[in-house]
């Protein structure tokens, strides 16, 4: 099984919240917003959602951390973008397996 982690961009609270709880139906990919956006943080985030659907954590851990080595430079921009945005944006981020983000297309689609 295989797992794809996407940034997502900055996001108001408001929206940041309703794609937090779009996601908790563990239909499509999981998201959160992160403020601090942190490897420690997003790493317990994606193991918590790991867990939750039954996906294996070593899987997991590894596709994190691999994620954040190869976007470091574009993890640097987001994290410097963030502090010119309002100090209660979050940048979102999702991780799903290839059917969760399939599927998440195909919802939007149908609106």
């Amino acid at each position: 099984m295989g797992v794809l982690l996407q940034f997502c961009g900055l996001s108001d609270p408001l929206q940041a919240f309703y794609l937090e709880q779009s996601s908790a139906q563990e239909i499509g990919p999981a998201f959160a917003g992160f403020r601090p956006f942190q490897l420690d943080d997003l790493l317990a985030w994606t193991l918590d959602v790991a867990r939750q659907r039954c996906w294996e954590l070593e899987l997991i851990q590894r596709t994190v951390v691999d994620v954040w080595m190869e976007r470091a430079e574009v993890i640097r921009q987001w994290q410097l973008r963030m502090r010119e945005e309002p100090e209660d944006w979050r940048l979102v981020a999702g991780i799903g397996t290839q059917q969760d983000w399939e599927l998440r297309c195909e919802a939007m689609l149908r609106v």
